[in-house]
């Protein structure tokens, strides 16, 4: 359908990577109208000269926040904006004598409660983040904390401390967006405007990215000096196909997807495994459309090359320090043996993932120009948008969610399947054996917890997805939710009708009090579960293969009960 770079001339070549340069949204898109959203997208490859404008302001900030006496940062935010501080957060950590940092994008009432819990409240600056200002879940984020530190301050009942509470809370956002108002509006230690033509997941090297950084004491010039060496590489005039990197690495992923080799297998040495998170909503939610897309495949177990399908492409990202007993450089070999695609990339230290941050954002551009995808938009997000607020309505108006379950009379297991799984209602197993008979020999299996984050639950998902592509030879993915709806959602509902979906979600316990968020008329777990809802509709009502398991409140216990049917469902 398209044509692949292999067939088009160094000249063809070079004459897109000018057009790129020079932003013309015709790479993209046809519409007048498409053209003009997709021009507004693009402020990202000049961001950089931007930033080293606000460096000093940013650093002075930074000293600031340190002189308070701040211990701890807590971000809220989603998706675009909150994932490249978390990722600097996993790799860089916290320089000495600046605060640690939290990143909050989820809806889960028991990990809120768990940051909660470790942070020393009264000396925590809040950062809500969000481009447009309207996100439901950093909005209702901020209203809980703000009601909890008004009231420690004594604001909420006409107090002295009327006021105060804005000092623990700072905001970045687009010029003239709701948040902005509420900054000024709540007398906030600072708003800090970002460019207005970049979406979120192009915005690492921006606002949403470096001031979090700066603010634990990563070294914000040099990320940024890194990235404009890369930048300097790969937007040269005169223009160099063979000789810039993001269009090596945007052939390399075009390529093969226009072959259907669309499970972009990642891989990363120890120190850079966290930049997966950043990468997977970059591609997954840029190319992931109109049933086209790349699936990265992050935080599998590494096997035999002889389990891996001829649908997959390897991307190994390592340190250039790494010993060759370490890693999976050994690993790596064997796959080239085999003859699989694998592209390397080296780098000499941990600051050079500034570069690689403005390197891949080029590189999936050019690649989605290749497939035929407009990788600024993301039209299928929506969808779960719409079906969460009407599941929300409907708990409003008639006091329960419009769900129904089957109850699994062996596993006692709650489950729920979409109308193509539908005659496997006769039990979780043959539910889950309907699952991989419908599913394609090339598919993917998608594993989508609405919990908390948890090493242990982080184990049995690996163990489940080990089994899958032992058992079936599938590709597995893993998203919490609702951070995947912001990132790889796209993709599920919008990319290769090659998916199955298994959405998990959990029984309230009754051991505790959910209490409606501040300003809204529901709790955070109704959130959840809500949007567990709203996606699990998205997928079934564009005919995808989902199946819902609602766990016991003990859902550890629960997860390893189905960890166990899904064990013996796939042998039979």
């Amino acid at each position: 359908m398209f044509k692949r770079p292999a067939y088009i001339s160094i000249e063809e070549k070079e004459d897109i990577l000018k057009r790129l340069i020079q932003k013309d949204p015709a790479l993209w898109v046809k519409s007048d109208d498409a053209k003009e959203a997709v021009k507004n997208r693009l402020g990202w490859l000049n961001c950089l000269s931007f930033m080293k404008e606000h460096i000093k302001d940013i650093k002075e900030f930074s000293d600031k926040v340190k002189e308070m006496g701040i211990k701890d940062i807590v971000l809220l935010g989603m998706g675009g904006s909150s994932l490249a501080p978390l990722v600097m957060s996993q790799i860089f950590g916290s320089a000495e004598g600046f605060p640690n940092m939290y990143v909050i994008d989820s809806t889960d009432p028991d990990y809120i409660e768990e940051i909660k819990e470790k942070i020393d409240i009264n000396n925590t600056l809040f950062i809500v983040a969000s481009k447009s200002g309207t996100t439901i879940e950093p909005n209702m984020l901020f209203a809980y904390f703000w009601d909890i530190i008004e009231k420690n301050k004594g604001g909420a009942n006409g107090g002295a401390g009327d006021g105060a509470a804005g000092r623990q809370f700072m905001a970045i956002t687009d010029p003239n967006s709701p948040l902005e108002e509420l900054a000024r509006e709540k007398g906030f230690l600072k708003c800090f405007l970002n460019m207005p033509d970049i979406g979120g997941r192009y915005s690492a090297l921006s606002m949403f990215g470096l001031v979090p950084a700066a603010l634990i004491g990563i070294d914000i010039e040099r990320l940024l000096e890194e990235g404009q060496n890369m930048a300097s590489r790969c937007l040269k005039d005169p223009v160099s196909w063979k000789d810039n990197p993001a269009a090596t690495l945007g052939e390399f992923l075009g390529e093969y997807a226009v072959q259907s080799r669309d499970k972009l297998t990642l891989l990363f040495d120890d120190e850079l495994r966290p930049f997966g998170l950043w990468l997977d909503q970059l591609v997954a939610e840029s190319t992931g459309k109109d049933t086209h897309g790349l699936v990265p495949i992050i935080g599998e177990t590494t096997g035999i090359p002889g389990f891996y399908g001829a649908e997959r492409i390897f991307v190994y990202t390592r340190l250039s320090s790494t010993p060759d007993d370490k890693g999976v450089k050994g690993f790596i070999k064997e796959l080239k043996e085999a003859e699989f695609p694998v592209y390397e990339l080296t780098l000499n230290n941990l600051y050079e993932l500034g570069g690689q941050f403005f390197m891949w954002e080029m590189a999936v551009a050019l690649a989605s120009h290749f497939i035929g995808v407009n990788p600024f938009d993301e039209p299928d997000v929506v969808s779960s948008k719409k079906k969460t607020k009407e599941a929300i309505e409907a708990y409003e108006r008639e006091g329960k969610f419009p769900v129904k379950f089957w109850i699994d009379p062996k596993s006692n297991i709650n489950f729920r399947a979409s109308k193509i799984l539908a005659p496997s209602m006769k039990g979780l197993s043959r539910a889950i054996m309907d699952m991989f008979q419908v599913l394609p020999s090339w598919g993917y299996v998608a594993f989508l917890p609405y919990l908390p984050y948890k090493e242990e639950l982080d184990d049995l998902f690996t163990d489940m997805r080990h089994l899958v592509r032992q058992e079936k030879g599938c590709a597995t993915t893993l998203g919490y939710g609702p951070r995947y709806l912001h990132s790889s959602g796209q993709l599920y509902k919008g990319g290769p009708l090659s998916g199955g979906y298994f959405i998990f979600t959990r029984k309230r316990s009754k051991d505790r009090e959910y209490d409606a968020i501040p300003e809204h008329n529901i709790s955070f777990w109704h959130m959840q579960f809500a949007q567990a809802i709203g996606d699990f509709n998205a997928l079934a009502d564009g005919g995808k293969r989902a199946l819902h398991i609602h766990l016991p409140a003990d859902y550890i216990t629960g997860l390893e009960t189905f960890k166990r049917v899904l064990s013996r469902a796939i042998r039979l």
